[in-house]
């Protein structure tokens, strides 16, 4: 793997020399905003880094260095490599989708409402909701995904009883969201955001 593409951005906009490595948790977060395609790839080329350093194939990193102008970033040699890869690939799986953790109704909506402020009207905000779920990490946005659905399938429906939980449980957070006339592009703008 000669080409590291993707290690090469991140080293640019998004840990940069001039960010420093107490806030290498924020760089992976900004990073999530890339595809799912391109964050793979980025990790792919860690894990051939990782391989490298188990294997003890320094002459081959320090090509790597050399080979992709290493030396004027933060990974300028093999110790800040080995440093880098034992920081970050735990920062990237702690985001990661994980099966094992199992969906459960309304969890992922409460803890939404708890903890990101939904204005009742202001749908320009909506995109930037979406960016504060995406820092929660794929398994919540799987998870806010289906309650999402599943509020917009009870509206479609008008099923009054399932709407009255629904208004409850959000008025008893002080949001009010799905009172008004915004619900659906709520709705619609946060899921398109995150698919």
């Amino acid at each position: 793997m000669s080409d590291l593409k993707e290690l090469k951005y991140f080293l640019g906009p998004y840990f940069g020399s001039e960010i420093g490595w107490e806030l290498i948790e924020y760089a992976v977060i900004n990073h999530r905003k890339l595809s799912r395609e391109e964050r793979s790839k980025f990790k792919e080329e860690l894990l051939y880094i990782k391989q490298l350093l188990e294997q003890n194939q320094y002459d081959k990193i320090q090509q790597i260095i050399e080979r992709n102008n290493f030396e004027n970033t933060k990974l300028y040699d093999i110790k800040k490599i080995q440093r880098f890869i034992e920081e970050i690939l735990p920062i990237i799986e702690k985001y990661e989708y994980k099966e094992e953790i199992p969906y459960v109704p309304f969890k992922a909506l409460n803890y939404l409402f708890d903890t990101i402020n939904i204005p009742a009207k202001a749908f320009l905000s909506f995109d930037f909701i979406a960016v504060d779920i995406k820092r929660q990490g794929d398994t919540f946005i799987h998870h806010i995904l289906q309650d999402l659905q599943y509020v917009k399938k009870v509206f479609i429906e008008k099923d009054e009883t399932k709407i009255e939980k629904l208004l409850q449980l959000a008025r008893e957070k002080g949001v009010y969201i799905l009172d008004s006339q915004y619900r659906d592009e709520f709705i619609q703008v946060v899921t398109n955001e995150l698919s």
